[in-house]
């Protein structure tokens, strides 16, 4: 694989990225990530109708820890095939449980090194959620790769890139805000733009995409008018 590379891109320039590859292509990514919510939230309503409220708990966890992993990996090789203008369809979030055993293990690995991390302080825990962040994109591209290879392969890329990630994630705060005033509705623009723009970085970071500055004219490259 390639060698891993600093993204310098501005969070303004990704988030450009995001909303380029979702032109066009908004309402099938609302509805994709309509559909993911329906997966997420819809059985444990239905939890609640048959089993007792002391159950409940027990089973709705058990039901988002099998499922976590394969959601995140179908839903996220959906939004890769948005920005990379494949063909797809919602339904590709399904995918995900083609490789159920694998994003399981990976979601649980994940998830008990970020709660080691977290031990020790909070501070930790958000950094080891960063060094992780890319592996169910790497994942998706790469179905051969083994759980302890993509956690390595994720802590690779995203060395010297944690930070680059988190501001990224933050300048979304404006849209979050947006969601909360509409009552979670705009959750489903967010979420497909976070991600669109995260696949963004991760091509930058694997080497799959070269962004093109501009050429600095004669002059500029020799330091200037002589």
């Amino acid at each position: 694989m390639n060698d891993s590379n600093l993204v310098t891109l501005t969070c303004s320039n990704m988030r450009s990225w995001g909303r380029q590859a979702l032109s066009g292509r908004w309402s099938m990514a609302v509805l994709g990530t309509i559909l993911l919510s329906a997966l997420t939230a819809l059985p444990i309503l239905l939890f609640s109708f048959i089993f007792d409220i002391n159950s409940l708990d027990y089973i709705s966890d058990l039901y988002a820890m099998l499922i976590s992993g394969p959601l995140s990996l179908g839903y996220i090789m959906f939004i890769q095939a948005i920005f990379r203008r494949n063909n797809t369809s919602p339904m590709e979030i399904f995918n995900g449980f083609e490789r159920f055993g694998k994003a399981l293990g990976l979601f649980l690995l994940m998830n008990i090194l970020i709660l080691l991390w977290s031990l020790l302080f909070i501070i930790p825990g958000i950094i080891a959620s960063y060094r992780y962040a890319l592996a169910f994109y790497i994942m998706a591209d790469h179905p051969e790769m083994g759980i302890l290879e993509i956690i390595g392969e994720s802590k690779r890329l995203m060395r010297g890139n944690k930070w680059k990630l988190f501001c990224l994630h933050i300048s979304f705060i404006g849209w979050i805000l947006l969601t909360i005033l509409t009552a979670g509705i705009g959750y489903f623009w967010l979420l497909p733009y976070i991600t669109a723009s995260t696949v963004g970085f991760y091509e930058v970071a694997s080497g799959n995409l070269r962004p093109q500055y501009p050429r600095l004219s004669p002059e500029a490259e020799d330091g200037g008018p002589q």
